[in-house]
């Protein structure tokens, strides 16, 4: 079952020649682990097939990695979750900026908008005031003409007692509007 693994390929002999010992050194010896002349796998003459780590030994050398690794990774993690979070802070702040400067319009807009009433309101007033006085000019306009023209009747055609009613008001009208 293991022989098709890279592990284990090495200490099983190929079928190649159909005889277990199939490979021969240059002084013409077979291989094999009972002959003590045969050259081992360390020197350097010969080329052996690299063989796959042992399961502890990955094992091994994956926690020692791991670890540099894993530290490595949550630095970076780390700082990349630094950067979105100041990138984040920047954008509130922003956003604040902007809610305050909203505010602030939205005040002054207020301010103006309350002023603009307020000249509105005196406005009104004014016009009121204007069109109370004009009324008041005109009504003691109409008495005035009235006045006047009770002043211009011709006292000739008059009888002695309209005579008399009619002294009264003149000097009550002149007091009015000429003392």
């Amino acid at each position: 079952m293991l022989r098709l693994e890279p592990k284990w390929s090495s200490q099983i002999p190929s079928q190649s020649g159909g005889s277990k010992r199939t490979k021969i050194t240059s002084a013409g010896a077979y291989l094999s682990s009972s002959n003590p002349e045969t050259p081992l796998a360390e020197d350097a003459g010969i080329d052996s097939p690299v063989r796959p780590q042992g399961l502890k030994k990955s094992k091994r050398r994956g926690k020692g990695k791991g670890k540099a690794q894993m530290s490595e990774d949550l630095c970076e993690t780390k700082s990349s979750i630094v950067k979105k979070l100041s990138l984040i802070e920047d954008f509130k702040i922003g956003r604040e900026k902007e809610v305050l400067d909203k505010r602030e319009n939205r005040d002054i807009l207020l301010t103006m908008k309350e002023k603009e009433l307020q000249i509105q309101q005196e406005m009104k007033l004014k016009e009121l005031e204007t069109q109370k006085l004009i009324k008041e000019m005109e009504i003691r306009a109409k008495k005035r003409e009235m006045d006047f023209q009770a002043l211009n009747v011709d006292p000739a055609k008059m009888t002695e007692s309209r005579h008399v009613a009619h002294e009264q008001t003149y000097a009550k009208i002149y007091a009015k509007w000429f003392t």
